[in-house]
């Protein structure tokens, strides 16, 4: 019964050991590893969840900043087309530093997924819904998801025009 207990005690303290690393590791302001908070496991999922879908283009570069202790950046994005929601035609784009919010490219041009963003940071700004999986690309006709991005539904992607019907057809009809 003793050993029973020292090794539940034991691997306790491993565990909390771990978890402490894990969040000291991704609480550093370089860039890093971090957690999805939205994690999205289909386009159609995304899609639902996105009060906002703009396509445009990426027309600044990244301006970082660091806010407490982790390192931002806002780059401003033309809107070209408003697939959903209102936006004006210029808006800030809000990422934290960390693998899974790869920062915008200037001159690229996307399909993003958004909400407004709300918080001490900065005002009147955007971020992605699920990091990295609300950011398409656009090359040609095609929009193509980050290479972080394991979405399922890559069918829809094939041609722009393809995404938005999907869009369309899907709705909005946000997580609860």
């Amino acid at each position: 019964m003793k050993n029973i207990i020292i090794k539940t005690a034991i691997c306790g303290i491993v565990c909390l050991l771990s978890l402490f690393t894990l969040v000291s590791c991704n609480s550093s302001p370089q860039s890093g590893a971090g957690e999805l908070v939205e994690n999205y496991q289909s386009i159609d999922e995304l899609i639902q969840d996105s009060p906002i879908i703009v396509v445009g283009t990426v027309d600044s570069p990244n301006e970082e900043f660091v806010y407490g202790e982790a390192t931002f950046a806002l780059t401003r994005f033309k809107v070209e087309q408003v697939i959903r929601g209102i936006v004006p035609d210029e808006i800030n784009i809000l990422q934290t530093k960390m693998n899974e919010d790869p920062f915008l490219k200037n001159g690229d041009k996307m399909v993003l997924f958004l909400v407004k963003y709300e918080g001490p940071v900065t005002k009147n700004a955007y971020r992605t819904k699920g990091l990295y999986q609300g950011q398409y690309k656009i090359v040609g006709n095609a929009a193509i998801k980050n290479e972080n991005n394991n979405l399922a539904g890559d069918e829809f992607l094939q041609s722009l025009d393809i995404l938005i019907s999907r869009i369309n057809t899907v709705g909005y009809h946000p997580k609860t």
